[in-house]
């Protein structure tokens, strides 16, 4: 006999461990290529190597973040803290501290692909949540057993799980007893004996025994689908202080970097200081 539980394990699809994420790669990679830097500038290698690993620390390092700042710049019309790091860098370079620029650079990098990395994992569990619960159930319609889209159960309806199989959705045993392995839910370890009257969850995974499952809630509001919208809503919504941040952000971000030009132009040009 086929076990749905198995073909689930087997599809699931693990989370790439860090290395393999390219955004870590090339963050990790621009702090390598500023550590040698460093170590060639203690070691007196000369000083035009030495910047060719800061510009290379630099360019690889802020990739993504300085393409993200400017995607935003000429879709959205805003100025992001992206474009502030990405000038603050140049700046630094243009004025000879190219260690400065490629370490900015840097652990801004890293910060943002560290995120980036939480945020594919909490994704990866939530396809993982999805593809614990089975695509189809056997129903129990006019006296014959019946195939059908889970999506397709009601409340009331009634259906089979055979041993080994996993329940398509949430509902009350009528007919059976066995053990369901309800750790894809719940987290307990070991199975829970379940007999007629008591509930079950969907995704939850049979043990030895047939069930006959009334329907108490369809798979778009059983116990899994409420937890996956918790997962998804905890990921997407913003805190008061983020938000706050954010339209504070919008603001900021211009006015500093015209603070910035307007700091390096005037001095010279009016009080005929020199560029430096």
């Amino acid at each position: 006999m086929a076990c749905p539980s198995c073909d689930i394990a087997a599809n699931a699809q693990p989370m790439p461990p860090p290395w393999r994420n390219l955004q870590v790669v090339t963050s990790a990679l621009s702090g390598l290529l500023l550590a040698t830097g460093f170590l060639g500038s203690m070691l007196g290698i000369s000083p035009l190597l030495e910047t060719s690993f800061y510009l290379l620390s630099v360019f690889i390092g802020g990739w993504y973040f300085i393409k993200e700042g400017l995607e935003t710049l000429l879709e959205e019309y805003q100025i992001g803290i992206e474009i502030l790091m990405a000038v603050a860098a140049l700046t630094a370079g243009l004025l000879g501290q190219w260690a400065e620029a490629a370490m900015l650079v840097f652990l801004y990098s890293i910060s943002e692909a560290a995120e980036g990395y939480t945020e594919e994992r909490t994704r990866n569990a939530i396809r993982a949540l999805m593809e614990l619960a089975p695509e189809t159930a056997l129903v129990i319609r006019n006296n014959r057993e019946i195939t059908l889209p889970a999506e397709a159960l009601q409340v009331d309806d009634v259906f089979i799980v055979r041993p080994g199989e996993a329940v398509a959705t949430d509902g009350e045993i009528i007919e059976g007893h066995s053990s369901l392995n309800q750790a894809p839910v719940t987290g307990e370890s070991v199975p829970v004996e379940k007999q007629t009257g008591d509930t079950v969850f969907a995704a939850t995974l049979n043990g030895e025994g047939a069930l006959t499952i009334r329907v108490t809630r369809t798979t778009a509001n059983n116990t899994l689908a409420r937890i996956i919208k918790m997962v998804e809503e905890a990921q997407s919504s913003k805190g008061k202080s983020q938000r706050f941040i954010e339209r504070f952000g919008r603001r900021y971000s211009p006015v500093v970097l015209l603070a910035g030009v307007l700091l390096a132009v005037i001095p010279p040009v009016f009080f005929a200081q020199q560029w430096q």
